[in-house]
């Protein structure tokens, strides 16, 4: 019998993590339909499991639960969703700038495993395993600040720029030098991030961690401006730069 310090995830638990997952690496494509006896037969969950596993989904927002269209759609990204995205990503990590403490003695020497696993994943160009052991990196330093609503907050924003940073990495695929760069450069500012949390310079962190932020942004900027991205009618009030970047492109996903 398992005693009461057995955590082991329950059937749900495993599900959900598993199509939380497919969502964020695509599989599970934006708009695309996913539903019980979806889930039941190609992923070979009960019928149960499925239905909490797609509940918390819904919770997540990571899917959206339509009756009028008659059932539960993967979430849009969208050139409106990806704008949230990234303001909301760059969002946390300046309030993460000015609230993280440093006086976690454990701090630094967490965050150069973490970087470790990283670089090896950016080796790998595993996009799943990227977007989650730099999701942990961030996270790590989240927890410092010691406010449940922020870090649920900031948990969810890193969970959804997961997803876009996979379609980012997708579209850099086609670009092999310049995605190299940008990943020489991701690992550069955590190693800024780490120096700077070692030596409690809250001042350089404060600067690096929005600089850092705005990763996302520029990397797509770029690659919309030269046009890697199909045409899209919609027209949106973004960032300035942004939207001008976005404006008559669409995500293929």
């Amino acid at each position: 019998m398992a005693g009461n310090g057995d955590h082991r995830p329950s059937q749900t638990d495993g599900a959900l993590a598993m199509l939380r997952s497919r969502i964020i690496d695509l599989t599970l494509r934006p708009g695309s339909r996913i539903d019980e006896p979806l889930l039941i037969s190609q992923f070979q969950l009960g019928r149960t499991p499925a239905r909490e596993a797609i509940n918390r989904l819904a919770a997540e927002g990571f899917v959206t639960i339509q009756p009028n269209r008659g059932g539960t759609f993967v979430r849009a990204l969208d050139l409106a969703e990806i704008g949230d995205i990234v303001v909301a990503q760059q969002l946390v990590e300046n309030v993460l700038g000015q609230q993280c403490r440093l006086d976690d003695p454990a701090l630094a020497d967490d965050l150069a495993e973490i970087q470790r696993d990283y670089a090896e994943q950016v080796r790998t160009r595993n996009h799943l395993l990227i977007t989650e052991v730099n999701e942990r990196f961030h996270l790590r330093l989240h927890r410092t600040v010691g406010n449940s609503f922020f870090y649920a907050f900031a948990e969810s924003t890193h969970r959804h720029a997961r997803r876009l940073n996979v379609y980012l990495y997708q579209l850099e695929a086609q670009l092999a030098a310049q995605q190299d760069r940008e990943f020489e450069i991701n690992l550069e500012e955590h190693e800024r991030i780490i120096t700077a949390v070692a030596e409690r310079d809250h001042d350089t962190l404060r600067a690096l961690l929005p600089e850092h932020a705005r990763g996302t942004q520029r990397r797509l900027v770029r690659l919309l401006s030269e046009h890697a991205v199909e045409k899209f009618g919609v027209d949106v009030f973004l960032d300035p730069l942004l939207e001008d970047a976005l404006k008559g492109t669409t995500p293929r996903a």
